[in-house]
């Protein structure tokens, strides 16, 4: 599966509104960078792609950048994999 990673936060989300579909999530992870961060993962699933937006955004501005997202459609989310068993 494609994984369409945008870099620039507005231009995901006009993106991202133009897809009419109830499949859009925000995951939080533990950050790489240091204590004081934490990993946003929003994605958009397509069925047959991702459009995904991630980085590593300061705790004092992680509620902010989660509620604009909260007001595009995105749900927060723990996003796991499956095994699929193959026949």
């Amino acid at each position: 599966m494609k994984d369409f990673v945008i870099k620039d936060f507005d231009r995901f989300l006009e993106i991202a509104d133009t897809i009419n579909t109830p499949f859009k999530f925000v995951e939080l992870k533990d950050s790489d960078v240091g204590k004081n961060f934490v990993l946003l993962q929003a994605k958009v699933w397509m069925r047959t792609a991702y459009l995904t937006y991630e980085k590593d955004v300061p705790k004092n501005k992680l509620s902010e950048t989660v509620q604009v997202l909260k007001r595009h459609g995105f749900t927060e989310a723990e996003i796991r994999e499956t095994a699929f068993p193959v026949r």
